[in-house]
């Protein structure tokens, strides 16, 4: 159950597929395209900006990224 939860820096983004790929600092990774959770407002990180992810436990490339960090 770790590494559910996750702090990375966006290095890709997909807007019109709504997901993004994270480059994990702590385990020097980049993790596949993670679906960008909606809010109810428009938002799409940048590249750069720092982000909290959160993975499902059935693999550690399914997850979403929450919001920046």
């Amino acid at each position: 159950m770790k590494d559910l939860i996750a702090v990375g820096k966006v290095s890709a983004v997909y807007p019109e597929r709504g997901t993004a790929k994270v480059l994990r600092e702590d385990k020097e990774i980049v993790t596949a395209e993670l679906e960008i959770l909606k809010r109810g407002d428009i938002w799409v990180p940048e590249v750069g900006d720092h982000v909290l992810c959160l993975f499902l436990p059935r693999s550690s490339s399914a997850g979403f990224i929450i919001g920046e960090y």
